[in-house]
């Protein structure tokens, strides 16, 4: 299509130039011949006239009358008149002299009359038709006018040749202008091909596509153009893939980052935003891009922040609060954003989720406040009886006994504390070393060994254990492990259950998961217990817990090695119906 019009642009223009310089060329020359014709004519009529003026020297021009003029008419093909000084009409070879009008006004005459050739072209009233007049006087030997002799043609006589010559300007005209024309044509085809290709090129190249180059056109200009665009493709293909690369790896770095980034112009319009930071604000559009900070991310706190950061213009730190169904805490981090001739074009902002980092950093304190209290209880419980020993006390040997038996028993439960402690340290380090090893091994027999290592705890309260696990069930676990975490979930049943009660351990493999239930029927536990119910040294009833001789890690120790095998601990509860706790653990 660009083809066929720049073709017929061109063709039409370069064919209306033409034309317009032949019209132009045609009327100048034919106003040429024709003044050329008319001015030759004139010259051959004064001619004639000269001839007769001599031929009529001499002669009474009284006496000359159109028979005489007539014979010089027919033999120079022209129309002759003598007039005298009056403007009378003495002969005509044309036409009856007594006839026609006073000539005195005519201004060929007048001309005439002063000595001079008098010339014009006028409509003739006497043979209706317009006529080319010449007319000279003719002189005494004096050099005095005695009349003037005149010569005309009719204006048919020449246009007659003219319109030959008009003839045969006018069919060369259109001959030339139609071979112009093919020439045109072609020329112009030569010229809109080559383009028409550059131009397609040029398309494909605003596309991205460099594969295809321009084919060298044989023109001197166009090849010299084609090759300039090839060579400017070429460079752009190149940089681009810089560029490509260098946004592939720039887009590669955002999207891998833990902190999240955002970056406005200076109305607040969002330039950058990658997935973590989508992820720590709850964004879900898919467009956010080009829209306003308050329409993109509505955090009120996040909209504060930048808005003091472009104002300031300074860098500013933070820690932000936001609700979002669950708290989280951000670490703020912003800056301004500056081109590369470091003029300031918005703010860029990291964001850095530290929920995690603070919820630890709580725990931690927890941690430490819960392992001094667990150990400084029955440390202070030994130290006073020691003192109360010391005192005097072990000069009674009954008071001395008791005494020692509450030191013994707070002793015990000081060892015990600090072997879960090891127990839970040692998990946690093996699992970052991923040193547990795990083999395939039958279930029956594991949970049968932990039911016989608490049978006479189970039987000082007349309580029992029943075992539900098929014959050769088996999965890949670490024995030792999951002896543990049985035993300690069978001895909290124990704990927490009154006499004569049955506790049911069930083990079953179900939708590719090792599932290990251990239920009783003891107290039971109140809800807005269960979420904190695998903390380290929580306690449901701490009273209760102390006597029982627990040290608040037992879950704590389950959770974690349910985790080394990469499974999960849970708990189905309510008061006065019992407990169920459920390892899961993946059997493939």
């Amino acid at each position: 299509m660009f083809q066929k019009k720049f073709l017929w642009k061109i063709f039409f223009t370069n064919l209306i130039l033409i034309s317009i310089s032949l019209i132009i060329f045609g009327v100048y020359s034919t106003r040429e011949f024709k003044d050329f014709y008319h001015a030759k004519t004139s010259d051959g009529l004064r001619l004639k006239a000269e001839v007769i003026r001599e031929e009529l020297i001499g002669v009474n021009y009284d006496s000359v009358n159109s028979h005489i003029l007539d014979k010089y008419g027919k033999i120079t093909d022209t129309r002759i008149t003598l007039i005298d000084l009056s403007g009378r009409v003495l002969a005509d070879s044309k036409e009856n002299a007594s006839g026609m009008e006073n000539h005195r006004d005519r201004p060929e005459f007048v001309e005439a009359m002063k000595g001079g050739i008098g010339s014009a072209i006028r409509f003739s009233h006497t043979i209706q038709k317009d006529l080319m007049y010449l007319a000279i006087p003719i002189l005494d030997k004096d050099g005095k006018v005695r009349a003037v002799i005149r010569t005309s043609v009719t204006i048919d006589d020449l246009d007659e040749p003219l319109n030959n010559i008009y003839l045969t300007l006018t069919v060369g005209g259109l001959i030339i202008l139609l071979i112009i024309t093919l020439i045109s044509y072609f020329t112009a085809s030569s010229i809109s091909k080559p383009l028409t290709n550059i131009k397609n090129a040029a398309e494909r190249f605003s596309r991205g596509d460099f594969k295809h180059k321009i084919y060298p056109p044989k023109q001197k200009e166009m090849n010299v153009l084609a090759g300039s665009l090839n060579v400017m493709a070429t460079q752009i293909d190149e940089k681009l893939s810089i560029i490509g690369a260098q946004k592939n790896i720039q887009e590669a770095v955002l999207e891998s980052m833990k902190e999240g980034v955002l970056a406005v112009d200076y109305d607040e319009k969002i330039l950058l935003i990658n997935k973590t930071a989508e992820d720590i604000l709850f964004i879900e559009d898919d467009r956010i891009i080009g829209k306003t900070l308050q329409e993109g991310v509505r955090i009120s706190e996040i909209q504060k922040f930048f808005s003091k950061l472009i104002n300031e213009g300074n860098p500013l730190e933070s820690e932000i609060i936001i609700q979002h169904g669950t708290e989280r805490i951000l670490q703020v981090s912003g800056t301004v954003l500056r081109d590369l001739q470091n003029n300031p074009i918005g703010s860029l902002v990291v964001l850095n989720d530290i929920s995690n980092l603070k919820h630890l950093d709580n725990l931690k304190r927890d941690l430490v406040a819960n392992v001094s209290h667990e150990l400084k209880t029955p440390i202070t419980t030994i130290k006073g009886f020691i003192e109360t020993l010391k005192e005097g006390g072990i000069e009674k040997p009954e008071e001395a006994h008791r005494f020692l038996e509450i030191v013994s028993k707070n002793a015990d439960r000081l060892n015990a504390i600090i072997e879960d402690l090891l127990s839970l340290s040692r998990l946690e380090q093996s699992s970052e070393n991923k040193s547990i090893t795990f083999e395939d091994h039958q279930l029956k027999p594991v949970i049968e060994s932990v039911v016989e290592n608490y049978h006479f705890k189970a039987k000082e309260k007349d309580i029992v254990i029943k075992v539900q696990c098929e014959e050769g069930l088996s999965a890949k676990i670490n024995v030792p492990l999951i002896e543990q975490a049985v035993g300690n979930l069978v001895d909290n049943a124990i704990k927490y259950s009154e006499g004569q009660k049955t506790i049911y351990i069930y083990v079953l493999k179900d939708k590719g998961e090792l599932i290990i239930s251990v239920e009783d029927q003891g107290f039971g536990i109140s809800s807005e217990h269960i979420p904190r119910l695998f903390e380290r040294f929580y306690r449901v009833d701490k009273s209760r817990s102390r006597d029982e001789g627990g040290t608040g890690l037992g879950l704590a120790i389950v959770k974690h090695i349910a985790q080394v095998h990469n499974g999960t601990v849970s708990v189905e509860s309510s008061p006065g119906k019992g407990s169920n706790f459920i390892i899961r653990i993946p059997s493939f």
